[in-house]
């Protein structure tokens, strides 16, 4: 049954009345709280008559944290600086006093949206020690971007007497409040249709399908990712993260601007107008209507292409001065012979591609120094980075990794920025995987050549310098979709499973659904909503017209959808009772086809035509429950058979872990797919499988790739380094008992 909140009792809160003769005897004008906010709230009149006094009640939204105080004192700036600006009547002045009007009425409808939100939070945590999930992150950055709001007000009230009268220091405050005002008008409406989703989800799960969601917030949520994301992404781009990651993203979006004004020219043309990307820094309202343009209408291609500028010479040859060295750095090719082990076949990849079936697998292989048997893989000196001093023995763990980039960018090469530290402080032999990207290479593809080249690794151990006697999985973002479904297949084809994997802010479900964290995806500017979905369609090989490689491309794809038809079947047997919020069966009865018509004309409207198209396939594709695509899906048959697992994502907080068995997940708690990571750790520890969830402070989605560049960062890889560390003593020694029902909470 959906989740309904009990309006007449909260539990617990901490009531705070704020008297129309005190702080907010403001003759602010009000609007009436709504679950859904209209979009045209820009349009406010200034005050005619005196508010009655408001009552206001919070409690705490996070272990720890509450950003009570902080509301107090915007709410009370807003209405001290009004007041003054209320006594002058210049235009500057009158500026002021209406995006304070603003400021007031959205925070008034807000704090009444996070006190129904706060009523239910509990309900999708991961237990009652550990307070996590996409509710509580929007929650959250709500209140860090309060905080960031209160700072203006601050430098308002300090300069208004004194300098604010001169025009130039006066523009330059209201455009900075304009800016945290819209903000949090944003933050507003997902803020709403969190509500609304609450409504929807059923048995606490964080996901709702959406054909399970009212076709009004379906069209004001596409609404808010259509037309609001250009409030996100000017002068409060990556508030939502560390100080020193806000410069970096302010960069990596100026970048993009500039990359987009040059697309279509040459790989080095573009490359340089990178340099040229200064007036996107410097004007930060040009920068966010240019990219929210471009994240609506470009299409994955684009997207591909400026993250493979990575792979550009000029720029790889910078990185090598970045990375430190290690000994062994060799790439080759493995196949296209099958394999066998104990009488299992593995297949060398034959999955659908727009090419000529590519059939050998690319993979590099890492190690701090020589080991014995390397010698058997005719090192050349291309192949060393640094002279060896000597041939260690083999090694008795091996960690096989596998990179992000959506599944379709990016290679092992760009991700060596952190692979080599970990190479050189592991001490163990590194085998990072690069399989053939989407959409050339569409799914299964890319699980075809990981698996191969798992079950090549267990049958040349000795030529990696290892003893086959431990073996690790270790992937980010869609590299840990891939290790997560290749351990899947192991269980499922009776290979030797890993004895650990660790998964680095994973999606875990690919379907076309909605979660809290996901709503967050659109202030993302790594990993926003329309580049998300796009990523997913060309994984899936799903495209529209007009997006065709080659017409052989077109074909394979269209295959792609019903050579699942029948794995699909087979797995929905299998799910979990308690995951029947992912079984399509529990999907309503379709709409009326008037109704229908009429969603899809507002739709195409919103989003384009092109746009919806995606979004139609994508809801329409049974592919994308299959548990290959989404590991979530996986039956309680398999799950409960997995090896020890770390889920990583990120989030915004104090640091938190918890270990239970032998499953570590780590992730942000301001990433898309925290709310990924909660399920899938939920449904561990109901299958009693070792795991532990640690929650990274503050970061972004992506975050191993930016050590070198952001000191937060590089910190935090040097304690994921640590981690991995543990992680290898314990696999090795084979204890964990320190996994088991532990807490820890660090700075």
């Amino acid at each position: 049954m959906p989740i309904r909140r009990n309006r007449s009792k909260l539990m617990s809160p901490t009531t705070l009345t704020l008297l129309a003769s005190q702080t907010l005897n403001c003759s602010l004008p009000t609007i009436h709280n709504s679950l859904m906010v209209s979009y045209n709230s820009n349009n406010l009149t200034l005050p005619t008559e005196a508010t009655t006094p408001i009552t206001l009640q919070l409690k705490t939204i996070a272990s720890g944290s509450t950003f009570n105080l902080t509301y107090i004192q915007v709410i009370g700036l807003a209405k001290t600086n009004y007041d003054i600006f209320a006594k002058h009547k210049n235009d500057i002045c009158r500026k002021f006093e209406h995006v304070l009007i603003q400021l007031f009425n959205s925070l008034k409808r807000s704090l009444s949206l996070i006190e129904n939100l706060t009523q239910i939070l509990h309900h999708f945590d991961y237990s009652p020690e550990v307070h996590a999930n996409g509710y509580r992150t929007l929650i959250l950055s709500h209140g860090h971007a309060c905080l960031r709001t209160l700072e203006i007000l601050k430098q308002v009230k300090a300069k208004h007497i004194a300098r604010l009268h001169r025009r130039i220091h006066s523009l330059k405050l209201l455009q900075e409040l304009k800016s945290w005002t819209k903000t949090l008008k944003v933050m507003e409406h997902m803020l709403s249709l969190a509500v609304g989703l609450v409504d929807c989800s059923d048995k606490h799960s964080l996901f709702t399908d959406f054909s399970q969601i009212p076709s009004n917030i379906e069209l004001d949520y596409y609404k808010m990712v259509a037309y609001d994301s250009k409030h996100l992404f000017g002068r409060t781009c990556g508030f939502q993260f560390n100080r020193s990651m806000e410069i970096l993203l302010t960069i990596i979006l100026a970048s993009f601007a500039a990359y987009y004004d040059t697309y279509n020219r040459s790989k080095t043309a573009a490359a340089a107008s990178l340099a040229t990307s200064s007036k996107y820094i410097l004007f930060p309202e040009q920068r966010a209507r240019k990219c929210a343009e471009i994240l609506r209408n470009c299409d994955y291609l684009f997207c591909q292409s400026f993250w493979n500028l990575l792979e550009h010479d000029s720029i790889k040859k910078g990185s090598r001065y970045i990375a430190p060295n290690v000994t062994v750095s060799k790439y080759f090719q493995i196949g296209p012979e099958p394999i066998e082990i104990n009488s299992i076949i593995v297949p060398p990849p034959t999955g659908p591609s727009s090419m000529q079936s590519k059939q050998l697998v690319n993979i590099k292989l890492l190690s701090h120094e020589i080991r014995e048997g390397m010698d058997k893989l005719s090192l050349q000196r291309a192949d060393l980075e640094g002279s060896p001093k000597i041939v260690l023995p083999m090694s008795d763990q091996l960690l096989m990794h596998v990179h992000g980039g959506g599944f379709i960018a990016t290679s092992s090469a760009t991700h060596e920025v952190y692979l080599k530290p970990w190479a050189l402080g592991l001490e163990i032999p590194i085998v990072s995987v690069d399989y053939s990207l989407a959409p050339e290479y569409p799914f299964p593809r890319a699980i075809e050549e990981c698996f191969y080249a798992y079950a090549w690794i267990l049958q040349n151990a000795s030529k990696l310098g290892w003893t086959g006697k431990t073996i690790l999985f270790a992937g980010d973002s869609a590299g840990g979709n891939l290790i997560t479904v290749v351990t899947i297949k192991a269980i499922e084809a009776g290979l030797r499973k890993p004895d650990a994997i660790v998964c680095f802010y994973t999606p875990f479900l690919l379907r076309y659904s909605m979660s809290p964290s996901r709503l967050m995806a659109m202030m993302d500017p790594l990993l926003n909503t329309n580049f998300l979905w796009r990523c997913v369609a060309a994984y899936a090989g799903i495209q529209c017209d007009g997006e065709s490689h080659n017409d052989e491309l077109s074909s394979t794809r269209v295959s792609t959808d019903n050579r699942f038809d029948e794995m699909q079947a087979s797995n929905s047997k299998r799910l979990s009772p308690n995951q029947q919020v992912l079984d399509n069966k529990n999907k309503p009865p379709s709409k009326e086809s008037s109704t229908i018509d009429l969603h899809h004309d507002r739709l195409t409207q919103i989003v384009g035509p092109r746009q919806l198209c995606i979004l139609r396939k994508l809801s329409e594709s049974k592919l994308l429950d299959h548990p290959h695509m989404s590991p979530l899906c996986v039956s309680d048959e398999i799950l409960r058979q997995f090896p020890t697992t770390y889920l990583i994502p990120c989030a915004r907080g104090k640091l938190i872990s918890y270990c239970k068995s032998s499953l570590k997940v780590k992730f942000s708690f301001k990433d898309p797919f925290i709310d990924d990571n909660i399920e899938f750790a939920r449904r561990l520890r109901s299958l009693n499988v070792p795991h532990q969830m640690t929650i990274v402070d503050e970061l972004p989605h992506g975050y191993l790739d930016f050590g070198s560049v952001a000191r937060d960062v590089g910190e935090n890889n040097a304690r994921v380094i640590h981690m991995l560390q543990n992680i290898v003593r314990q696999s090795h020694s084979n204890d964990i008992a320190d996994l088991t029902s532990a807490l820890t909470i660090t700075s």
